[in-house]
């Protein structure tokens, strides 16, 4: 277990035998194995311990429009929906659900709160995961700000591309698809219709930005 939180965001620069210690020293902890496609967590439930995975993947899952949507999956050691934790309104906004077998550590709240009154490098990294969420957000909320998704398209990768470095990775396509809230038959014809006016290339595993004021153009 200490193995896998030494990765952990909110452990980040502990070794093993600190965390264990720091773990270990009230025990004020829960593990808790799930089966495939179990629900963790429901929405509007209390959250009164912060979930940490240690082993396996989960997503969140919200109805909209009699129809299940897919929210952020993430996987073992992140931890899940830390903005919620403290706050007026400490209770979950999705429903947590197991993707595959997975194991979760909860910390209680109150004994998080101590380990960061004791350890300022766990306070700091709290405080670095939720500047971080918050930026992400942020950044959505801007691309909901654009009418169309061929302008946030055209955005993210002005963004994400400069006149020297005009190649974009792509692992997955899908993880952008996800970003925009969109299919990824609609991320693709926008990248397939940008292809044709010889805006960009696209290929698996990169697209190459050809025309940087086409993209601008898209904006204005």
């Amino acid at each position: 277990m200490y193995k896998i939180l030494k990765q952990c965001p909110l452990f980040r620069g502990l070794t093993e035998t600190q965390i264990e210690e720091i773990i270990d020293k009230r025990g004020d902890f829960t593990v808790t194995e799930y089966p495939d496609k179990a629900v963790i967590a429901r929405k509007e439930s209390a959250y009164s311990g912060l979930m940490i995975i240690l082993k396996g993947k989960v997503h969140g899952e919200i109805t909209y429009g009699n129809k299940p949507v897919t929210i952020d999956p993430i996987e073992a050691p992140q931890l899940i929906a830390p903005a919620f934790l403290f706050g007026g309104y400490n209770r979950l906004p999705i429903d947590v659900i197991a993707d595959g077998e997975v194991t979760i550590l909860t910390l209680h709240r109150g004994y998080l709160f101590e380990l960061m009154q004791n350890n300022v490098l766990i306070l700091s990294n709290f405080v670095d995961i939720i500047s971080d969420r918050a930026n992400v957000w942020s950044k959505k909320i801007f691309y909901f700000s654009f009418h169309s998704l061929k302008e946030k398209v055209a955005n993210y990768l002005l963004e994400s591309t400069t006149e020297e470095q005009n190649v974009l990775p792509v692992t997955d396509i899908r993880d952008i698809a996800a970003y925009f809230d969109v299919t990824r038959s609609a991320l693709q014809t926008v990248l397939s219709e940008m292809e044709k006016r010889h805006i960009l290339h696209y290929e698996d595993s990169a697209i190459t930005v050809l025309n940087r004021k086409a993209l601008q153009d898209i904006l204005k």
